[in-house]
């Protein structure tokens, strides 16, 4: 295996898990009566813990991996703050979606108070999650354009073949540097 890519099993939970989020997405509840159904209710229940499983299990076997594994370069400081934070908010936010999804299931189930508190928190864990995954869609993206490596650790489709030495990434690169430093003098040293 290269050591500069993700397992096959990182690789492949990974990507499991981004066809349940997509697919949680695309089918979610829109109406809390549509809850009324056991069989609908017993699904989302299902979904939530099985969707909760696999972002722990990721968590956890991901968790001592080596951030932006595939760099062809050392990677500034900087970088791996904003690379790291940016992927605890990621799994905050991933832990927060089933576990209030859940609270919504308990409260709708036992009829107690609250439901509008249970469904304040699961759209807030719905919006950080939409809002985290996009940055790091973003980052992705940004990061296979100037050819750093990192993309071909994750993804086994459109490789990386080299650095891309545009003056645009250029120019890009440097004002990215001045952020990274000002990062690691503030909050690094």
């Amino acid at each position: 295996m290269n050591m500069n890519s993700h397992t096959f099993l990182a690789k492949t939970i990974h990507w499991t898990f981004s066809i349940l989020y997509a697919y949680g997405i695309i089918k979610q509840v829109d109406d809390l009566d549509e809850l009324e159904d056991a069989s609908l209710l017993n699904f989302e229940i299902i979904f939530a813990f099985v969707f909760l499983i696999v972002v722990m299990v990721r968590f956890f076997y991901m968790k001592d991996a080596k951030t932006l594994l595939g760099a062809n370069y050392e990677m500034h400081k900087g970088h791996l703050f904003i690379a790291k934070a940016t992927h605890r908010i990621i799994y905050f936010s991933l832990i927060m979606l089933p576990t209030t999804g859940l609270l919504i299931a308990g409260v709708f189930n036992s009829g107690i108070p609250g439901m509008r508190i249970a469904i304040a928190l699961h759209e807030i864990a719905a919006f950080l999650s939409y809002i985290t995954i996009g940055i790091h869609v973003a980052a992705s993206l940004y990061s296979r354009f100037k050819g750093e490596g990192i993309w071909n650790a994750m993804v086994p489709v459109w490789q990386e073949s080299k650095k891309n030495g545009s003056k645009l990434v250029s120019t890009l690169e440097t004002i990215e540097h001045k952020l990274y430093d000002q990062i690691e003098k503030k909050l690094l040293d």
